[in-house]
């Protein structure tokens, strides 16, 4: 009789190989153990080599995986170098023309970039086959190069401090629908040949622009003279030019403002722009605005070869781009000998020898003073150029005094205003009339600080003849002078009133010991005898002074007094 084999249900499965490709090892192992007999030594066995074949499973994805991040090194470091190029023009939507290397190239743009959002001058990046397959931006960095002239088609003629000759550059999307003038600093790409972005004003122009502040002609005090001087020759020209193209008269180029300091020369200056172009517009109607440029000599002194010149000439290059602007450009140099001194031989002199020579220059192409007025501001107008004073350039000569006193007089009460606060005393002596009390206050700081005593000697002066003379307190006052004692006097009123409300106010003590404090403090004073020093302070002939000497016994004394 046959022997049965037991049947293990295998047959009836409906499970086929291809079934089982679609399985991992383990759920292969899990399948077969489903049939196993049901003893412990079988489930043992099955789920130590369940175990095994887990871990052997895991070991071969981990291989797996380094080996394709393996062969992706491999194929990036065997693959060739993508080439970074600017793009220039588009002259298809699927073409692109590109400089690379010093060369053009047209280029097949990749679809998947859109050929409509790459922009004029930025980076893009070539294959090996010089396709363009990707778009970098703009380069963060460049030459800053000045424009000359604005040319069409989108060209530009540029310069660049230190090479010789111009440029043609072309705009970059960015720079399509700007306002580009000349003068204006731009920045280029890599390959030099596209304007990737205008430069904000470099520091040397920025710092020069000073818009002038409400200064009526009252605010400035004590120089009478000198405002009408300025008057007849600024304002005349501009408010009746019809008479004077009449008369053929020629009109002033620029002024000198010379004197002492702290005599207001500045304060001039700036009051002239913003009288013209006021009257300007209520005689003419001309939106003129004015424009004030504010020019420390000593800040264009560059110890660098012609980085000096190229600053006086953006200055002008300036003041004449403003005029087009219906601007009127104020050209206003202090301490103007710094820069224009006297040319001498010497090798500390060598920037004075071209420096001057460019100003002149600069000068002379400035046809009127409606394309910028210009003024000079200097204590030392012996100190400048005789080039620069001539006819022609700087035509009037204008002295600023020192205020005698009646003149100190307008000043104080530039300054002691009826909307301050004084003693209660002044005011119960003279009925609560404000002006009274300020002209008394007035009357008796300046009476003591023009007397010609001994207590008020301050400088002793000798002449080439032997003669010595000396200076008093009021021959070296200005405007500035009387203002800090104004605000010397307002500290200590302020101080006692903190202490006693009811003893607060500006009182004739707080002046007179203000004027005190301020002669032996000031700072423009020189702490030694050196002449050349004193004579920036005074108004004698620097040929006839041999020696000026501060009175230090007396001023020592009179700080005891205070």
């Amino acid at each position: 009789m046959a022997k049965k084999v037991k049947d293990t249900g295998m047959k009836d499965t409906s499970m086929t190989f291809e079934k089982l490709d679609s399985l991992s090892t383990l759920q292969i192992v899990d399948l077969l153990g489903q049939s196993l007999v049901n003893d412990a030594f079988s489930r043992e066995a099955f789920f130590y080599l369940r175990k095994r074949v887990g871990d052997l499973e895991e070991t071969c994805d981990k291989a797996r995986d380094a080996i394709e991040k393996l062969n992706e090194a491999v194929e990036k470091l065997s693959s060739p170098a993508n080439r970074v190029g600017t793009l220039l023009d588009l002259p298809k939507s699927d073409v692109g023309l590109v400089a690379q290397g010093g060369s053009e190239f047209y280029c097949l743009i990749d679809p998947r970039l859109k050929g409509e959002t790459l922009l004029i001058g930025t980076r893009v990046l070539l294959n090996e086959a010089y396709a363009i397959v990707g778009d970098l931006g703009f380069d963060a960095s460049g030459l800053i190069v000045k424009i000359l002239d604005v040319l069409p088609d989108n060209r530009l003629r540029i310069s660049h401090e230190g090479s010789f000759g111009t440029f043609i550059v072309i705009r970059s999307s960015p720079l399509m629908k700007e306002r580009l003038k000349p003068g204006l600093e731009i920045r280029l790409d890599p390959s030099h040949r596209v304007a990737i972005e205008v430069v904000k004003s470099t520091k040397t122009s920025s710092k020069l622009l000073e818009r002038v502040p409400e200064l009526p002609w009252e605010k400035v005090g004590g120089q009478k003279q000198a405002i009408e001087a300025i008057k007849d020759a600024v304002e005349l020209p501009f408010l009746y030019a019809d008479i004077f193209a009449k008369y053929k008269h020629n009109v002033p180029k620029g002024f000198l403002l010379y004197g002492p300091p702290g005599c207001g020369k500045t304060l001039i200056g700036k009051a002239t722009a913003y009288n013209l172009t006021k009257k300007l517009r209520e005689k003419t109607g001309e939106e003129k605005r004015e424009y004030f440029m504010h020019i420390k000599g000593p800040e264009i002194l560059n110890m660098w070869v012609g980085e000096s010149e190229r600053q006086v000439r953006e200055i002008f290059e300036q003041a004449r781009e403003l005029a087009k602007e219906d601007y009127l450009p104020f050209i206003f140099i202090d301490e103007a000998e710094s820069i224009l001194g006297t040319r001498r031989a010497g090798r500390f002199n060598s920037i004075l020898n071209t420096l001057v020579p460019m100003f002149c220059a600069e000068m002379d192409g400035i046809e009127s003073m409606r394309q910028a007025v210009i003024i000079l501001a200097s204590n030392r107008a012996d100190l400048i150029d005789p080039a620069i004073l001539r006819p022609g350039r700087i035509d009037r000569k204008i002295k600023v005094n020192r205020p005698g006193k009646e003149e100190a007089k307008e000043i104080f009460r530039i300054y002691l205003t009826e909307d301050l606060p004084y003693d209660a005393s002044l005011m119960e002596r003279f009925e609560g009339d404000l002006k009274k009390v300020i002209d008394f206050l007035i009357e008796k700081v300046v009476e003591e600080q023009y007397a010609r005593t001994d207590r008020n000697q301050f400088l002793e002066v000798t002449l080439r003849s032997g003669k010595k003379e000396y200076l008093y307190r009021g021959d070296l006052n200005s405007g500035a002078i009387i203002a800090s004692i104004v605000e010397r006097a307002k500290g200590m009123a302020i101080k006692r009133t903190i202490i006693d409300p009811l003893q607060g106010g500006i009182r004739l003590e707080d002046l007179l010991c203000a004027l005190d404090e301020e002669y032996i403090e000031n700072d423009i004073f020189p702490p030694s005898d050196i002449t050349e020093d004193w004579l920036k302070l005074v108004d004698y002939d620097p040929q006839n002074v041999v020696k000026l000497s501060p009175i230090m016994p007396r001023k020592k004394m009179v700080s005891g007094v205070v």
